[in-house]
């Protein structure tokens, strides 16, 4: 199959290769020639819909995806890479046995990814020894200039001195330097979110999925919104496979579609008989905190009523699954989220990812004090939880009340 060039040098933004629209969403699919030579990753959700003007971000993945497939055809990287240069160091992040790219969890490589094949295609051939901070800023500077976001600033920057420290385990020439001036670089944080969603705003989302017969989807927010859960650890997700995970799962079964499997998500299993416990380990802290949290469903009968609604020969698997009886992706699960709000009449900047915030805001209106809303939400930290508190004027309007009573 011929590839344009702007495939290797990004000369055409839009350029989208592999893609079809199915629905109004856009997806990646690998030609026959690649998956019937074994090629095992299957089709791959691109971000938002047809038409709403992230073409160019959809084309960029799009790229990247077949990139990586080009490479897996060829046994490997497409030229030749130079020791000393930034895509030596970051091609030896990427693949050495004892980087710590290998400890990260799936998702977390593939975000990763995403973002090493940007430095890639820009600084490949530029050498870390001669990298300075007139370059740093430079680079920051074109990225200001290109009109890319804060947030995206932050994170390239962030992964750049990733692998820069990489660089200082390996002894790299330079690299010492370059994760010391990134250290010293002061890079603008975004903004963090003000907005949280209420409890009335949760109850009519649920209400517009009931309506729709969506019955899964409402559950799957209703435990994220009382359990305190992040998304991930109630409808799940599906993690990218290594080619030994991918045989691994052949033998081990599990749910798999293409190079994905299912992870993370609320099973059957986690529920004991009677449907009055729910224990989970959340999958962001399951290293880090072995001991599982423990829900007592019969506090919550809205989420127990809907379970116990389950057959009790059909609780197997996951717990949120749709009409195919698969769980949802990342993508569908927000897609819904919008079409439910929006069907609710609420503002736009009520998000599916504030969600665990909203949880915790509406605790802490409650009464529940700060060790309270820090093991609610599980953080290993109250320092990580005090950063979901997003009602400061509230919290100042309360302190004043309370200074005049008293």
């Amino acid at each position: 199959m011929h590839f344009s060039p702007a495939l290797w040098d990004g000369s055409d933004p839009l350029y989208a290769p592999c893609t079809r629209v199915a629905k109004g969403l856009v997806y990646w699919q690998p030609p026959k020639k690649y998956r019937t030579a074994g090629y095992k990753v299957g089709n791959m959700r691109l971000p938002g819909r047809d038409g709403d003007g992230k073409d160019a971000e959809r084309a960029k993945l799009a790229r990247t995806y077949t990139i990586e497939m080009i490479q897996w055809s060829q046994g490997g990287d497409p030229a030749p890479i130079r020791p000393g240069t930034w895509g030596w160091i970051i091609a030896r992040y990427r693949s050495d046995d004892v980087s710590p790219f290998r400890d990260l969890k799936a998702n977390t490589r593939d975000d990763y990814l995403f973002t090493l094949k940007r430095w890639e295609e820009t600084i490949s051939d530029v050498e870390i020894e001669v990298t300075d901070l007139v370059e740093l800023k430079t680079w920051q500077r074109s990225m200001q200039k290109n009109g890319r976001s804060v947030a995206y600033i932050k994170k390239m920057f962030t992964i750049l001195r990733i692998v820069a420290g990489y660089g200082v385990a390996l002894k790299a020439p330079g690299a010492r330097d370059v994760k010391d001036i990134l250290g010293e670089l002061r890079l603008k944080s975004p903004k963090p979110r003000k907005v949280s969603p209420t409890p009335a705003q949760i109850a009519a989302i649920i209400a517009k999925a009931e309506e729709a017969d969506d019955h899964a989807f409402a559950l799957g927010l209703l435990m994220q919104w009382w359990l305190t859960l992040r998304a991930v650890d109630v409808r799940g997700q599906y993690l990218r496979m290594t080619a030994e995970e991918a045989a691994k799962a052949e033998d081990e079964g599990g749910i798999v579609r293409g190079g994905f499997r299912w992870a993370d998500g609320l099973t059957w299993s986690m529920i004991d008989r009677d449907v009055t416990l729910l224990t989970k380990t959340p999958s962001k802290t399951e290293e880090a905190a072995p001991d599982a949290l423990v829900f007592d469903l019969c506090q919550i009968p809205e989420i127990r009523n809907r379970l116990l609604a389950t057959p009790a020969d059909k609780r197997v698997g996951p717990i949120i699954v749709d009409r195919h009886g698969l769980p949802f992706d990342r993508f569908a699960w927000s897609d819904k989220f919008r079409a439910y709000r929006r069907a609710a009449e609420l503002p736009e900047d009520v998000w599916m990812m504030d969600t665990r915030a909203g949880a915790i805001n509406d605790a802490k209106r409650a009464g529940a004090g700060p060790i309270l809303l820090q093991h609610a939400a599980n953080h290993a930290s109250l320092e990580t939880t005090n950063r979901y508190i997003r009602e400061q004027n509230a919290s100042i309007a309360q302190v004043i009340d309370l200074r005049r009573k008293g």
